[in-house]
């Protein structure tokens, strides 16, 4: 049995962060229902339509029009025998629709209540709505992440949405155990800024320890060295030069005595303060050698590297096909969809797809005769428009 069978998630959210903690719990065992307008979610249309099924697998389908009273009555319904309700509105929309957490908490005591949202339900930009970039901008990840001298970056994916998503699913469960204890739900206020800070954290540390923000380095660090890439023969590779052990064994796997030897890079702060020496060095020695040969004793060795692959390269690993990393799932008219597999292997509890993620409005009927309602309620409904069938 999975862990959270028989457990009823509403799960109201869009794009990346609460779809992707919404099928965390689904892979869980959870019976989680993806709540849409009855056209869908709004980045349906985004990778020719396969935006939305690299993320919601192993969910029903429910289309509803909350801005009608027949939309609102179903989702009320459901609210009444959830375990969970996930929204990710900006703060307040949620109550204009009649469905804040001070009303269904009263419906459903028991309910946990996750807010996901780009700034949090309180403070100064809690009004904001919340994109993974802006936040990236505001929290200093841009400005510490950029070539060696060159202007700041993006991270090259939405680091801070997958994060969120993965922080929401393991609250959520916190707040499931904690309800076992007590009988009681309660909310979650989970806000991509407060992840990203959380993900500056060492960063934070750093200035108050020094006073110092980050330097752009690109693949580099201003406080280890060696940690970066370096160019080979053929494809570049990491080295991360953590601490004076790692050296020590950089050393010896490349039989380079003479820079272990050498009183210059003898600590870390040694090497850090004649990084424009030893790095140098390195890069000599690493473009004589292909990046086999290199890692071929490198990695017995215990040193912490790896290749510099590209996202087609990893996607065909041995590795990530030993690991089942990437799931392939075919859905008429859009075609074979890849994405990420649940990276949480639980021994007894194998995660498995399934359900593929839902066409908008797939399930609304069965989901609607489950709550009670007829064959000729639902049609009355579709008919005024305040729910979508497929």
């Amino acid at each position: 049995m999975l862990p959270l069978s028989d457990t009823l998630v509403l799960d109201l959210t869009q794009v990346i962060a609460g779809p992707t903690a919404g099928q965390i719990l689904g892979d869980m065992g959870a019976d989680v229902i993806k709540v849409e307008p009855l056209n869908g979610e709004h980045f349906r249309p985004h990778f020719d339509g396969a935006w939305v099924p690299s993320m919601n697998r192993n969910k029903r389908g429910l289309a509803l029009d909350l801005r009608t009273e027949g939309g609102r009555d179903v989702l009320m319904r459901l609210v009444r025998k959830a375990d969970v309700f996930m929204e990710a509105f900006t703060p307040g929309v949620i109550d204009k629709l009649g469905f804040g957490w001070d009303v269904v908490s009263k419906e459903n005591p028991r309910l946990i209540y996750a807010s996901v949202s780009g700034y949090g339900q309180t403070g100064p930009y809690a009004g904001r709505a919340g994109y993974d970039p802006c936040i990236q901008a505001e929290i200093g990840l841009m400005d510490a992440t950029g070539p060696d001298g060159g202007e700041m970056c993006r991270v090259g994916t939405a680091a801070i949405d997958y994060c969120t998503g993965s922080f929401c699913s393991a609250g959520i469960a916190f707040a499931l155990l904690g309800r076992h204890k007590t009988g009681k739900g309660q909310r979650l206020d989970l806000s991509l800024f407060d992840v990203g800070m959380h993900m500056m954290s060492h960063w934070i540390t750093n200035h108050g320890r020094t006073g110092e923000d980050p330097i752009r380095m690109g693949t580099s660090n201003s406080i280890l060295s060696p940690l970066r890439v370096f160019p080979t023969k053929t494809r570049p590779i990491f080295v991360a030069g953590t601490n004076d052990a790692f050296w020590r064994l950089l050393c010896t796997a490349l039989g380079k005595q003479d820079w272990l030897a050498d009183k210059r890079f003898a600590t870390n702060a040694d090497r850090v303060a004649n990084r424009a020496i030893l790095e140098p060095m390195i890069e000599a020695h690493f473009m004589e050698h292909t990046a086999d040969e290199l890692l071929d004793k490198l990695i017995p060795a215990g040193m912490a590297c790896g290749a510099a692959y590209k996202v087609s390269d990893v996607m065909v690993s041995a590795h990530a096909e030993a690991r089942g990393s990437v799931l392939e799932i075919d859905y008429p008219g859009i075609g074979p969809v890849k994405s990420a597999a649940n990276p949480i292997k639980l021994s007894d509890a194998p995660v498995e797809t399934r359900r593929k993620s839902p066409k908008v409005g797939e399930h609304t009927v069965e989901i609607m005769r489950e709550v009670g309602y007829s064959d000729n309620d639902i049609a009355s409904l579709r008919d005024a428009k305040a729910i979508a069938t497929s």
